[in-house]
């Protein structure tokens, strides 16, 4: 019988070069028998005849793994591939299956040996490195991931399943390819036409307009081809808002100090081109030469005047002397250099009209000399006091409510024409008046990057000396110690502890993991200021391996190291509760087991922070191994719920208006490593173990401190090294897990309202969740641009309206 079936096969193989596998629906990605007939000379030698018999052997093995595949089986069916790899050894798409099935299962150390395995025979196969990068995007190993996304690329540069990911992981390189592929192939001028006809049709359709989804947010665009993205889009009016249809009066008082001809027109166009009517504007210290130029436009536009540079008497003490006497609702302070959108003062008056707001910060833009289109941006959220103390971040550019500016105490001596914004900020702090934002550029200035930078170091000694009066005026004067503000870095501020200091107890939950463990505790004692003042309490949840609990047992020999044993299921709320009912420390601070401490004197700046009766928690910086930021607080809002500040981000990046470099208050920060005071954990009962017994209850054990009128601030003086779930794995790989985070995240998510998901303060709507945070950006629509106005002015304080916080005045 096998002589018969010779010539047939003989035909079969000289025919090689037309036939394809049979198999698994992978097999039609084969590249025909040309890889498959080199695999199969490697393991048969030259013998065809051993290589057809091979495969038929193996076929019942892959019909079998074919059908486990589909039912869903991945195990069992990776197993049955892997049977029919050991008998045809050749068959690099089986190979692929092999890898699928296992990164199904998520044994993905098993995906991707056999991904690997795979490309031995296929280097150049974009589909299979593909596959690898979602294995090492599912295994956390994101860096990996990327670089392998970006191999698929180099092979396939038209594969948009590569791009995507790449998009979405906030790759600004692709998303700036994309963006130039679009205008290649004239797609973007097509979608740029259609979202132009859709925004007429919804001018048209006003009433509804806040019902209908941002059309913005069909055209972002990258973060740096802002200048594209300007050259389409401008500022919306306000004027489609429901507003009292008599809008407050503005006062503008603007420095032309320094300004030549041309820098003085762009402003007097910019003032007399407004949108908005009811005005009144005065231009100081105008070069004698160029009074003639303000004089041209008062003759038929009796609401401008100018004060000329020589005049007597035209310092700070004057102007303030004039605002405070002027009738008007408003005052809108300019310094040298702006101009204003020509929408800015019709903004500013809807803001106050349908806000609370006392006190209007807004975004900037800068416009290359020579150049037509704003090249660069910032971006602001709401105006944050302890970020303040730091740096303005909020820009030269202010509006206040008449009565309100009646009422700060801004006297001094310095004769600076306007006052200086951080003064006027730091008072408006110190009156506990109520600060919105205008998220859309209202102001552009003239200059590049180098011109920016310059500015920018030129403010940080006058913000120094108000930041010095403030806390003077404050009495905090003795509890702050302030340095730096030289180099172009911002101020530091060290908050002085109490006195004596105050022990500190760190817990931490651990399993099978005694090694990483015995480390961080290494690191926390080595880099404490006073070691002597610290606990360690370990919670061992259920260790079973012989040679981490000898390490744990050696840890409780240790001064200062106390071991707690639960061996019930795992409830990290629950395993947090309890050590913490155990610990008579005044101060908590919960930790995973998987870190490295990295500050020095991380103690002392803990207890400085938290010696603050306005403080509620406080969360530190988290780094991965590859020194990419894990953690710089908690950003709500986004994609409707909470995501890591930060994330992914170089371990040094300032981000957007420096807040990656500054304590600053956040809405939470992780469990992973959160300091409170311990009377303040029991009186609100701990952390939810009973409805948020894993994920979550952190975040809402910090909206419960914020309820209580606590802020919560996130600071990068303490950074730690995080190498996230070495414990207990990722959640997302196991369907018990997955199911009981999406359980979690509802019912938290109910508990404090859709409101509190929805948006962030300390984040301009400018920024669309596409994809990670600060990647793509569209103008908000006005009602969403009002509304954030709302927001920021109400989130002065997170709890109660009395409450003032330690940065304003005790």
């Amino acid at each position: 019988m096998f002589g018969r079936l010779m010539p047939p096969l003989r035909r079969i193989v000289r025919s090689a070069s037309t036939m394809r596998p049979v198999g698994t629906k992978d097999d039609r990605r084969d590249r025909a028998d040309g890889p498959a007939l080199k695999g199969a000379a490697t393991t048969f030698g030259a013998n065809p005849v051993r290589w057809l018999a091979a495969r038929g052997r193996a076929a019942p093995h892959v019909l079998r793994a074919d059908k486990l595949r589909d039912a869903g089986d991945s195990v069992s069916a990776a197993h049955a591939y892997e049977a029919a790899l050991r008998i045809d050894p050749g068959r690099t798409n089986l190979k692929v299956q092999c890898g699928n099935m296992y990164k199904d299962a998520g044994v993905l150390d098993a995906a991707l040996r056999w991904y690997e395995s795979a490309l031995e025979d296929r280097p150049d196969d974009a589909d299979i490195h593909l596959q690898v990068g979602h294995a090492l995007k599912l295994a956390g190993r994101r860096s990996e991931a990327l670089a392998a996304y970006r191999r698929v690329l180099a092979l396939d540069p038209a594969n948009r399943h590569a791009s995507w990911e790449l998009v979405q992981a906030g790759d600004v390189d692709e998303q700036l390819r994309g963006i130039s592929a679009q205008t290649t192939g004239h797609g973007l001028e097509t979608m740029l036409s259609m979202a132009a006809e859709i925004e007429a049709m919804r001018r048209k359709l006003a009433e509804i307009g806040a019902a209908l989804p941002d059309i913005s947010s069909l055209t972002a665009f990258p973060a740096k081809a802002y200048r594209h993205f300007r050259q389409i889009f401008d500022v919306p009016s306000p004027a489609s808002l429901d507003l009292p249809s008599e809008l407050p009066h503005l006062f503008v008082v603007a420095d032309a100090s320094g300004l030549d001809a041309s820098a003085l027109h762009r402003l007097l166009a910019s003032i007399v081109g407004q949108s908005a009517t009811r005005w009144r504007a005065v231009v100081l210290n105008v070069e004698p030469t160029l009074l003639v130029a303000v004089e041209r436009l008062a003759r038929t536009d009796d609401r401008l005047e100018a004060v000329p540079a020589a005049r007597e008497g035209s310092g700070r003490t004057a102007v303030l002397d004039l605002v405070r006497e002027v009738e008007t609702d408003a005052v809108v302070f300019l310094p040298p250099g702006a101009a204003m959108h020509r929408h800015c003062l019709a903004w500013l008056a809807a803001g106050f009209a349908g806000s609370q707001a006392d006190v209007l910060t807004f975004d900037e833009e800068w416009v290359v000399p020579g150049e037509g289109e704003p090249s660069s941006f910032e971006a602001r959220g709401g105006l944050d006091p302890e970020m303040l103390l730091q740096e303005n971040s909020w820009g030269e550019a202010i509006a206040v409510r008449k009565a309100t500016f009646d009422r700060l105490d801004l006297d001094g001596d310095d004769a600076a024409p306007l006052p200086k914004p951080s003064a006027l900020l730091l008072a408006a702090v110190r009156a506990d008046a109520s600060p919105g934002h205008v998220p859309y550029p209202l102001v552009a200035f003239e200059g590049d990057e180098n011109a920016r930078n310059i500015a920018r170091r030129n403010a940080l000694p006058d913000h120094r000396q108000a930041v010095e009066r403030h806390l003077r005026l404050c009495g905090l004067r003795e509890r702050v110690a302030v340095s730096g503000g030289t180099d172009g870095e911002p101020l530091h501020l060290e908050w002085q502890a109490g006195l004596p200091r105050e022990q500190i107890t760190v817990i931490v939950p651990t399993r099978d993991n005694a090694e990483d463990c015995a480390g961080f505790v290494d690191s926390l004692f080595a880099k404490a200021s006073r070691p002597e003042a610290l606990r360690i309490l370990i919670v061992d949840n259920a260790t079973t391996a012989r040679s981490d609990l000898g390490g744990l047992e050696a840890l409780a020999g240790r001064k200062g190291v106390r071991i707690l044993r639960d061996d019930g299921p795992f409830n990290w709320s629950h395993i947090n509760n309890l050590a913490a009912a155990t610990s008579d420390t005044p101060i908590l601070v919960f930790a995973n087991d998987d870190m490295r401490m990295l500050s020095s004197a991380w103690d002392e700046m803990l207890r400085g922070l938290l010696a603050r009766d306005s403080v509620g928690a406080v969360g530190a910086k988290l780094l991965y191994p590859d020194e990419t930021m894990q953690h710089a607080g908690v950003l709500f809002g986004w994609k409707g719920s909470v995501i890591h500040d930060g994330l992914f981000e170089a371990r040094d990046a300032p981000g957007p208006s420096g807040r990656w470099s500054k304590t600053r208050r956040v809405g939470a920060v992780t469990g992973a490593f959160m300091a409170l005071r311990r009377a303040d954990f029991l009186e609100l009962d701990g952390f939810d173990a009973i409805g948020l017994p894993i994920g979550y209850s952190d975040i809402d054990l910090c909206l419960r401190l914020r309820a209580a009128g606590r802020d919560i601030l996130w600071s990068p003086d303490v950074t730690l090294l995080h190498y996230e779930s070495k414990s207990r794995g990722l959640d997302h790989l196991d369907a018990e897990r997955a199911a009981r985070g999406g359980r979690e995240r509802a019912l938290v998510e109910t508990r404090w309202g859709a409101e509190v998901f929805s948006r962030d303060p300390t984040i301009s709507p400018i920024w669309i969740d596409a994809t990670l945070p600060y990647r793509l950006i569209s103008f908000p629509a006005p009602q969403r641009a009002l509304e954030f106005i709302r927001l920021t002015s109400r989130a002065r304080r997170a709890g109660t309206e009395s409450a003032k916080s330690t940065v304003a005045c005790e």
